[in-house]
């Protein structure tokens, strides 16, 4: 009988589960190279991630990112710098050409409906909650004392400043820390539905229900904790979001996917102004209802228009790790250039906040700061209408600073003009936007108020795009090291918080101490003070070169 062909080294083969011992095997697997699946990039150390963050950072920032100046951020990561597709995302994915468009509409409506709200808060509805809780209720009207000096009312509801600066304040150092937690919790989260979706669904809805507590009627102390509580929530759903952005788009669509993103974060703003204004009109609770439905269906919504985020579940475990929360809020050092460049943006905000914070105030107290007859509410009417106004006048003027800021910047490069002379005349403009407001608000009378704020809205729009536009490049410029360029974007983010919380703190201090004078008129002349120092300080930028 013939025996089956025995294939030498083939069929011959031992099998080593049963050939090795057990010490054999041990000593065999000790040798053995471990394929362990490297976690992807945390979003804190991804320059797009922090590019996005900064231009929905609640400002004329959009306008930045919706210009077509070209000033991309030191990506060590980009497909461009190795072998790579740049048709292929960071998370593996290959979008189809149906993909593409769900990920640019996407966003941009996403942009709109996480923004819009969030903007409706913070200048209308918050301020006008803290109005409310200190006896200035929307729908009555307020007694004035006029001055017999000039015939013109005492400024009034100066003790809204103080409360209002604490409400400010407490947000800004409960969002300082939730960023970064939220970024390092989403980045760890296993789940078949993304990382990112969860947390965007589950924001939204959270918002939602802190948004409707913040509208009741409790005390101070009350209304900060539920306030602190409502920037982690946030944080759910903008974290995640803008991490989605540096993620799940190609390098190849990213710039038009940015730049339709900040187009929206334009609209949402705009948006959200009128939206809250409009609200208070009729109620002081209205525009916490609106805002509440809004970020019930603002995270549902922008996961339904995009794609399927992949699964997380294979995703490698990561332990927690307090240190990459607190590294986020590390500085860089030895970076002087870079710290020209956050002082100079903090002083900006600074200028910006002064104003900014105290709108429905300067609107409410200010421009009409005696008792008007319009309707039932004789105040809410007129300064409703004119901060919807302003809104569209700002919008206009970001969208033509988006315009501009390409053919400037190619023109001062043709004429080897330096950016930090541009940037600072952009701060010049945005002073001369105040001077007016102020100059018209004080030694005139009629509707001069009224045009002066709208005419300040308009140039402060278009000003500040230019700086963020053409600013953007001083930053990138500043970067120390390449390879932490998302770590220091996310540290330049927080200039704007610092600004702000010093725009409250002055602006609170200055109204009460010159209640019985001049109130809330010094806000103007100090925002014009701290825009004027950060174009100097824009200026030592150049001569430090």
């Amino acid at each position: 009988m013939l025996e089956p062909y025995v294939r030498p080294g083939i069929d011959d083969r031992p099998d080593l589960d049963k050939a090795l011992s057990p010490e054999d095997k041990a000593a065999v697997a000790r040798l053995a190279i471990k394929d362990r699946r490297r976690p992807p990039e945390a979003s804190a150390d991804q320059p797009e991630a922090q590019t996005v963050r900064l231009a929905a950072a609640g400002s004329s920032a959009a306008a930045a990112a919706a210009a077509s100046v070209d000033t991309p951020a030191p990506d060590m990561s980009s497909a461009y710098l190795d072998m790579r597709d740049p048709m292929v995302a960071a998370d593996g994915q290959r979008p189809t050409t149906g993909q593409v468009s769900r990920l640019n509409w996407g966003f941009f409506a996403a942009s709109i409906l996480v923004g819009a709200p969030w903007i409706a808060l913070n200048t209308i509805a918050m301020p006008n909650a803290v109005a409310r809780l200190f006896g200035y209720d929307t729908a009555s009207a307020i007694s004035v004392t006029i001055n017999p000096a000039t015939g013109r009312p005492l400024p009034v509801a100066t003790d809204l400043a103080m409360p209002l600066a604490v409400l400010v304040i407490v947000g800004i150092v409960a969002s300082m820390f939730a960023m970064p937690l939220i970024s390092a919790l989403s980045d760890r989260t296993r789940t078949p539905l993304g990382r990112r979706t969860p947390w965007m669904v589950a924001g939204g809805v959270l918002c939602a229900l802190l948004t409707l507590l913040l509208g009741q009627n409790t005390g101070i102390v009350v209304l900060c904790v539920f306030w602190a509580l409502m920037q982690f929530a946030y944080a759910m759903l903008s974290v995640p979001l803008a991490s989605a952005i540096s993620e799940r788009v190609p390098d190849k669509f990213r710039p038009r996917i940015e730049r339709w993103h900040g187009i929206g974060v334009m609209l949402g703003q705009a948006l959200g102004v009128c939206m809250g204004a409009f609200g208070v009109m009729f109620d002081s609770f209205t525009p916490f209802t609106y805002t509440a439905v809004l970020f019930a269906v603002s995270g549902i919504l922008s996961v339904l228009i995009l794609p399927k985020e992949p699964s997380s579940t294979e995703q490698p475990r990561q332990l927690f790790n307090s240190d990459q929360v607190l590294d986020q809020l590390r500085p860089p050092a030895h970076a002087p250039a870079f710290a020209r460049v956050f002082t100079a943006r903090t002083c900006m905000m600074t200028g910006v906040g002064l104003t900014g914070v105290f709108l429905w105030y300067l609107v409410r107290f200010w421009v009409y700061g005696k008792a008007v007859v319009f309707t039932s509410a004789p105040l809410t009417l007129p300064a409703g209408f004119l901060i919807a106004g302003m809104a569209a006048a700002t919008l206009v003027g970001a969208a033509l600073a988006s315009w501009a800021a390409g053919p400037i910047s190619e023109s001062i490069e043709e004429k080897n003009i330096p950016t930090t002379r541009v940037v600072a005349g952009a701060c010049l403009l945005y002073a001369i936007g105040l001077g007016l407001a102020w100059g018209l608000g004080v030694w005139s009378t009629g509707t001069a108020r009224e045009n002066g704020m709208l005419l300040f809205a308009l140039i402060s729009g278009f000003a500040f795009g230019i700086y963020d536009s053409l600013g953007l490049e001083l930053v990138m410029d500043s970067l120390p090291d390449p390879r932490r360029a998302g770590h220091d974007l996310g540290i330049y983010a927080l200039a704007n918080s610092a600004g702000l919380a010093l725009a409250a703190i002055i602006g609170a201090l200055l109204v009460n101490a010159f209640e019985h004078s001049f109130g809330y008129y010094l806000l103007f002349p100090s925002a014009i003070v701290m825009v004027l120092l950060a174009g100097i300080v824009t200026l030592t930028a150049e001569s430090a070169q």
